[in-house]
């Protein structure tokens, strides 16, 4: 991901995450937790919990991580928010 982004960029990419992650079934809940990377995913319940201390980037970033390993044939995403997962892959 683009490291230059405005913080209100960067809460509105975090919340097209939060939206496609919601349509393939997970739920994200932000609350307090020691974390090794500032963010937990409990695959068998499809939740993510992130540490609200977490740096916004790096939400964004662990959130993006998720995307990218999941199966988004057939799944419309905003061109930008597809751009950015197709970084790096």
């Amino acid at each position: 991901m683009p490291k230059k982004l405005s913080n209100k960029r960067l809460q509105e990419l975090r919340t097209e995450c939060e939206h496609l992650l919601e349509r393939l079934g997970y739920i994200v809940i932000y609350g307090l937790g020691n974390f090794k990377e500032g963010a937990c995913l409990v695959q068998s319940e499809k939740k993510i919990v992130i540490n609200q201390y977490t740096p916004l980037d790096l939400q964004v970033d662990f959130l993006l991580k998720i995307l990218k390993s999941q199966d988004l044939s057939g799944v419309f995403i905003l061109p930008a928010l597809r751009n950015l997962l197709e970084q790096d892959k």
